[in-house]
């Protein structure tokens, strides 16, 4: 059995992942706030289709070859080869029924642009499938500084072109353009950035595949749980409102869910390397989830609280009519945050089948609620709101599965999850009646953050005391705090020594 990793190199390593998504993403909201003033809602709406549509198409390489390694005590050229393979076949053939699609699609949606999009589209999928699987020795010794300098540099490579082609084309082929760029300058990075070179070889197969399969199932569910909306969406709205939507879910995950897939690259290798079950540590996972709360609750209830001032410094006037969809998505992408590191947990304890079967549940009920409620009412305001009630009972359900797993009450693990949360809508109540309201969006923003900074701590701390202080990710916090404040103030002394 692996030795649990050390709290300070465990928290290194969360620092390094979530710097490494912040840095990816603000490249990426420079790149959002660029297009956005050169481009029109219309053109987010056709990518925004187009981007809806293929991740059905990803969702056949999304057996979760990675996991998998990382899963493997002890690894060998084999199974990097093998994987590697299995990866080209699977991204290949995405590639080719991606091309083969398009013109169904585009009828689909009576969206005749869709047709070219796509078919360019289809050749970021023979870009990642070429990529080199050897990085992911970078995941699994959790060297993210490494990690980072290669995806940066491919980033970077791919913003120049984005925004070179916004500037040439002033229409949706930038976005397209930028997406293919981006896929194939991260590709070169990968041989760049690791030593590994494969070769074709299907020798580990049923290993690798065997372990993949549930992993698989949940991709595909996750894939169902962040596509719906617009999928159903687009049987009813305009570019227009589709665009909106989709620039109000994007700008919701920058903020929430790409800080979960940084921290859930950390929470999957550790579990994994323990190979304790769940119950061997339930607090362990009450601390994850509340630490994991304890961020994406503010971040989800202040991007709603300042809705109409972010978009506005974000990406202009033309974009306002966005704010009232991020006001209700921003909230929700935070619920589905706190649930996609429980999946994360229970995947790396040996519980993918279980995981499989809770997210295929929560894609179902999500699903039928977005359908149905654009049945009764065909708008784009219905169905952020059904979004909002289904990802909510989605969480709820998670905790309730972990908490079994864990051998710990579902209600106390709830109480570990919901404290933040509450402690954010209040926060978000205090901007709202508090933050000052000048007509300047910056001014606006500006001010409404101070009031969120200042707050937040506050309700967090007092509805944590009147819980009785008890373990979990509020206590963890403060001694982790307290523990960086006493090393800080014994260098002074070392220095003179």
């Amino acid at each position: 059995m692996n030795e649990p990793t050390p709290r300070n190199a465990l928290y290194r390593s969360a620092v390094l992942a979530v710097a490494m998504q912040w840095t990816l993403r603000f490249i990426g909201l420079i790149s959002v706030f660029i297009l956005a003033h050169l481009l029109h809602p219309e053109d987010f709406g056709i990518m925004g289709l187009a981007v809806a549509a293929l991740a059905l198409v990803e969702l056949l390489g999304a057996v979760g070859l990675w996991q998998a390694l990382l899963r493997i005590k002890h690894w060998d050229r084999d199974h990097l080869d093998t994987a590697w393979t299995i990866q080209l076949i699977l991204f290949g053939t995405m590639g080719l029924i991606a091309l083969g699609s398009a013109p169904l699609v585009a009828r689909f949606y009576g969206q005749p642009a869709l047709t070219a999009v796509l078919a360019v589209l289809s050749l970021r999928f023979v870009a990642l499938g070429l990529a080199n699987i050897g990085v992911v020795e970078f995941d699994r010794q959790l060297a993210f500084g490494r990690d980072l300098r290669m995806r940066v540099g491919a980033r970077l490579a791919s913003f120049v072109v984005a925004i070179s082609a916004a500037f040439w084309f002033r229409n949706y082929w930038a976005l397209v353009i930028g997406l293919v760029a981006q896929n194939c300058f991260y590709s070169i990075a990968t041989y760049i950035a690791h030593p590994f070179r494969p070769r074709l070889s299907l020798r580990r197969r049923a290993e690798l595949l065997g372990t993949s399969l549930w992993i698989f199932v949940h991709s595909v569910t996750q894939t169902v749980q962040m596509q719906i909306e617009r999928l159903v969406m687009g049987r009813f709205s305009s570019n227009h409102v589709i665009g909106l939507y989709s620039v109000s879910k994007d700008l919701s995950e920058i903020f929430t869910q790409e800080i979960a897939t940084a921290l859930n690259r950390v929470t999957f290798v550790t579990v994994a390397k323990t190979g304790q079950p769940l119950s061997d540590a339930p607090l362990r996972i009450a601390q994850i989830l509340g630490a994991y709360a304890m961020i994406a609750a503010p971040m989800g209830f202040g991007l709603a609280a300042t809705a109409e001032p972010s978009i506005y410094l974000l990406l202009g006037g033309k974009w306002v009519g966005a704010a009232p969809f991020l006001k209700i998505v921003a909230v929700y992408s935070a619920l589905y945050t706190v649930y996609k590191v429980i999946a994360s947990a229970l995947q790396a304890a040996g519980h993918a089948r279980r995981a499989a079967f809770m997210s295929g549940a929560g894609a179902l009920g999500l699903a039928v609620a977005v359908a149905g409620a654009a049945l009764l009412s065909p708008t784009a305001m219905t169905v952020a709101l059904a979004a909002f009630a289904a990802n909510f009972l989605v969480l709820v359900s998670g905790i309730a599965v972990i908490a079994r797993h864990s051998g710990q009450s579902g209600f106390a693990l709830a109480l570990h999850v919901f404290r933040p949360f509450a402690a954010a809508a209040a926060m978000a109540a205090a901007v709202r009646l508090l933050g000052p309201d000048s007509g300047s969006a910056i001014i606006d923003l500006v001010g409404g953050v101070a009031v969120g900074v200042l707050a937040y701590p506050l309700f967090l701390v007092g509805l944590w005391w009147a819980s009785g202080r008890p373990a979990g990710g509020e206590r963890e916090a403060l001694l982790f705090l307290a523990e960086t404040r006493a090393k800080l103030r014994r260098r002074p002394a070392a220095g003179e020594a």
